[in-house]
């Protein structure tokens, strides 16, 4: 009897050894990387190209005078409005002025002995040298006759367009000069047309190939933080624009145009504006997180991948995007909707490998709620145009 208990005693005591050793063995067991995981579903990506320029007038005119001379009459202030033709100033015209007499009286002369040697010619009392003679010498008094007379209209300004007076860098009484090769000249004034404001945005090289005319646009002036304006894009540089900085930086710039749909008293041309053109909007299409997807090499290609989870390990995925937003990418091929990618965190995908035993985290958390500390409310924003 006493054997016998003995041996159940020593059985029991075998049992309890190995569950021990298989308790510890579990909790020295390899837990796995942490890891965020993300479901692939359907949903919408809107994909946008960001830039930051100015505002300008669509129509803006820098005036200059084709006519040196001194101001005599400044007939306009900033913030004048003006019709096309309105005359803005006069310059003196003394000297044009006596230029043009001395032109029409040679003129006058010149026709009047023309019409003498016509009548003598006819009557073949002068030669043809003398009558093709006197009519070239009519005819150069014609021609410097309508040049003064044209400088002598010159001395008087007026609107190419219609539009308010921006700005004047002229007073009455000083000279305006005529612009050459090396000198552009004095710019009297600068007339624009505020009823039709355009953004003028600087477009990185790698995203103005997304670009196409009439693509819609969301234009945020600095000066109005509150207020949003829609606009189209009408125009799409070919060139770079040529930078002062040193042509070893790499990448280039393109200037853009979206055209605003309404306009503000408040707008003013050189304003700073931040510019969202929309390239892409799909519904209905499978997306991922965009932090999921990275280029990773592999069998020697550099393919753009991701990682899913499959029976506690990671896998390696190669995929095929197309569109993506802030947030999201389309996926084409490579992934079933359901599946989980695996989102970071970033020093752990960054160095993740295939086939590593992985832990998945709630990431559940914070989801839910207003999203924002203390119940703020959202900034209020205005939408100006269609």
């Amino acid at each position: 009897m006493k054997h016998r208990t003995k041996v159940i005693l020593f059985v029991i005591g075998i049992v309890v050894l190995l569950g021990v050793i298989i308790v510890l063995n579990l909790a020295h067991s390899e837990p796995g990387i942490p890891v965020e995981t993300a479901k692939v579903d359907y949903g919408s990506i809107l994909s946008k190209v960001s830039a930051t320029g100015e505002l300008s007038a669509q129509a803006q005119v820098n005036l200059q005078a084709e006519a040196m001379g001194v101001i005599k009459r400044l007939l306009v202030q900033e913030g004048s409005w003006v019709n096309k033709n309105d005359l803005l100033l006069e310059l003196d015209r003394r000297s044009y002025e006596a230029q043009l007499v001395q032109a029409r009286s040679r003129f006058t002369q010149a026709r009047k002995s023309y019409a003498r040697v016509e009548s003598l010619y006819a009557r073949k009392l002068v030669s043809a040298e003398q009558f093709e003679a006197s009519g070239t010498n009519c005819e150069m008094a014609r021609a410097q006759f309508d040049e003064a007379q044209d400088r002598y209209n010159k001395t008087y300004i007026r609107a190419p367009i219609s539009g308010t007076v921006v700005k004047i860098n002229v007073k009455e009484g000083e000279t305006v000069i005529l612009g050459t090769m090396n000198n552009p000249g004095t710019v009297i004034m600068v007339i624009a047309d505020l009823s039709r404001m355009q953004a003028i945005v600087e477009v990185d090289e790698t995203d103005v190939v997304s670009l196409e005319l009439g693509q819609r646009a969301d234009v945020e002036v600095d000066a109005l933080p509150d207020t949003t304006f829609s606009g189209t894009v009408t125009k799409i540089g070919y060139m770079p624009i040529q930078s002062l900085v040193s042509s070893e930086v790499e990448g280039a710039d393109f200037e853009v145009e979206v055209t605003l749909d309404s306009t503000m008293p408040e707008l003013r041309p050189g304003m700073t504006v931040s510019v969202d053109i929309t390239t892409a909007c799909l519904d209905s299409v499978l997306v991922v997180p965009i932090q999921a997807v990275g280029r990773r090499r592999v069998e020697g290609e550099e393919i753009e991948t991701v990682f899913v989870t499959q029976d506690g390990k990671s896998k390696l995925k190669p995929i095929k995007t197309g569109k993506s937003s802030d947030t999201e990418v389309e996926v084409l091929e490579g992934l079933d909707a359901g599946e989980e990618v695996i989102t970071g965190p970033y020093k752990v995908l960054s160095k993740l490998k295939d086939n590593c035993k992985v832990n998945v985290q709630d990431n559940r958390k914070g989801q839910h709620g207003s999203g924002r500390p203390g119940g703020r409310k959202p900034r209020v924003r205005v939408r100006i145009g269609h």
